[in-house]
């Protein structure tokens, strides 16, 4: 058993942490957009109607926010390698959103009640 220990601790090495190359509030705005646009696409039951819808949102979201794919890549899997930030990150992304449906469903009710 203590061999068996020795080995797995020599072995275990720490993944390094990784520099993402987009600000923390760019990829904030860029991963919303992408999780609205996955929720769209959540409503089409055609696989490769889903795939081409797929491939034009997530074009139209980096020429939106002028990033690249490969920039857009290298950042996510820079917050992969901080799990502490990558929970930050998302508590912060859910916690946008869902004030902006709060937001958008206040409007609609004040809408509703003029009409």
């Amino acid at each position: 058993m203590i061999l068996i220990t020795l080995l797995f601790s020599a072995c275990y090495q720490p993944l390094p942490v990784e520099e993402p190359v987009l600000s923390e509030e760019k990829i904030k705005a860029v991963l919303k957009d992408i999780h609205l646009a996955e929720s769209l696409l959540t409503e089409i039951q055609n696989r490769e109607v889903k795939d081409s819808m797929a491939r034009i949102y997530y074009h139209q979201i980096f020429d939106l926010h002028q990033i690249s794919p490969e920039d857009f890549d290298q950042t996510v899997g820079a917050f992969y390698t901080n799990p502490a930030d990558l929970d930050t990150l998302y508590t912060n992304i859910i916690t946008e959103l869902q004030q902006e449906k709060d937001s958008l469903r206040i409007l609609y009710e004040k809408e509703k009640k003029t009409d």
